[in-house]
């Protein structure tokens, strides 16, 4: 498989892309596949073949009869849509993130107990919100139809993460979509409590601390400055106030407001994307909760596809884009040329230096019994007990960097204000003092 290098991002395509998978930006001209003289309809060779699909009209995939469907026996995935957008959109608010984990929960427990997925989505269709009946229509449809449901999903990027349609396309090939509807509404779940618990200390703080500081400034700049000669009267006190509202309170309210709507905005650039968490992933606590997250997703999807009869190096591909990390699916895509050529599992992994040696030793001796799945999926699980334990740390230590950032906050300004009322007094006294 020839591959080549982004000139924006340096991440690795294949050559019959013509887009970065990772920046969506044009790529330099490269040499033609080995493969090139294949009939034009016959099913790809591995998940960067594809990936590019052909296009027509307004950007619509071309699709012929001799389109394969996936399942078990036919592990060559299903060609996608380039979006044009490799990360995740603006998040949205918890009750968005509330409905979306019991939307899928949901798909779980029907499918789950036997139903089609085509009777679950239809069912969800009649009493699911009404954002997501749309989503549970297409789904429906998708799968009278024979065809993936992931292609329905994948319509509605402004609802799903890459990484979501990452697990779904692959336990559409492995057969186990029931884990994957799971597997993501836990991570709706773990996302609603911990942005549950961080808002409600911001919400608490900001609720009373913001209004009280945005209106105490004006009053404490007005007290602090020097007492006209002919003294303060009712209306200099409110021209006074009134301009340093306009001055520093507003500037600080509009600061605060156009802060996060750039925050939102970077979110949407894919560049930021990577930035984002290749600094994240180097915190100290939060890193090591990115980096189990998207380790656990690896390592699962991995072991069900193994499990469901998949080659390693199909799985391998697939499982790497259901890791959901613009920073971490590169490397763990980098090595799947080398999984094609015989290459143990086990020793790519550590090549990688990104697992611990639990989880290496563990590949290894799955890939010497016999039984890599059940040891991949027994890995996988440390790395998500380790996530929740690192999250649970994560809240507890900001909740307390918050509450002592507000109190060092609030303790300034009290300071400033107990030193403005004494000089404030003492220069009162002055001036009674050269008036008599």
């Amino acid at each position: 498989m020839r591959m080549r290098s982004c000139p924006y991002c340096g991440a690795e395509n294949s050559t019959r892309r013509s887009t970065c998978y990772q920046c969506a930006k044009p790529l330099a001209p490269g040499p033609p596949p080995a493969s090139e003289s294949a009939p034009r309809n016959s099913a790809p060779a591995s998940r960067w073949d594809a990936i590019e699909v052909s296009r027509t009209g307004r950007g619509k995939t071309r699709r012929t009869s001799t389109d394969s469907i996936p399942t078990a026996a036919t592990p060559s995935p299903p060609a996608r849509k380039t979006a044009g957008r490799s990360v995740p959109i603006v998040r949205r608010s918890v009750g968005h993130v509330r409905r979306m984990g019991v939307f899928f929960h949901e798909l779980h427990t029907l499918v789950r107990s036997g139903i089609t997925i085509t009777a679950a989505c239809r069912e969800l269709e009649r009493r699911a919100p009404a954002m997501l009946r749309p989503v549970a229509r297409d789904m429906a449809q998708a799968a009278e139809n024979g065809r993936p449901v992931s292609e329905a999903m994948q319509q509605y990027h402004t609802l799903f993460y890459p990484w979501h349609l990452g697990v779904i396309r692959a336990a559409e090939i492995g057969a186990f979509l029931p884990e994957a509807f799971e597997q993501i509404a836990h991570a709706y779940e773990v996302e609603w409590e911990t942005r549950t618990a961080l808002r409600l200390r911001l919400f608490v703080y900001s609720l009373l601390g913001m209004p009280a500081i945005l209106f105490s400034l004006p009053l404490l700049l007005t007290v602090a400055q020097p007492i006209p000669t002919e003294g303060w009267t009712p209306e200099t006190v409110i021209a006074t106030v009134i301009h340093y509202f306009k001055t520093v309170s507003l500037p600080i309210a509009g600061g605060i407001v156009g802060l996060s709507l750039l925050w939102q905005i970077l979110q949407n650039i894919t560049w930021f994307q990577v930035f984002q968490q290749g600094l994240v992933l180097r915190l100290p606590i939060v890193g090591r909760v990115a980096r189990a997250a998207a380790l656990d997703r690896y390592l699962a999807t991995l072991g069900l596809m193994l499990r469901g009869g998949l080659p390693i190096a199909s799985a391998a591909e697939e499982a790497a884009l259901a890791a959901g990390n613009p920073v971490l699916t590169p490397r763990l895509l980098g090595f799947v040329p080398q999984l094609r050529e015989g290459v143990p599992l086990s020793s790519l992994l550590s090549a990688t230096r990104m697992f611990n040696a639990d989880t290496l030793n563990m590949a290894a001796t799955g890939e010497v019994s016999g039984d890599l799945p059940d040891m991949l999926a027994r890995a996988a699980g440390y790395y998500r007990e380790e996530n929740e334990a690192k999250r649970r740390m994560l809240l507890r230590a900001a909740g307390i960097t918050i509450g002592v950032l507000w109190i060092v906050l609030m303790g300034a300004i009290t300071l400033f204000g107990v030193r403005v009322y004494f000089d404030f007094a003492f220069r009162i006294y002055d001036w009674m003092t050269e008036g008599l």
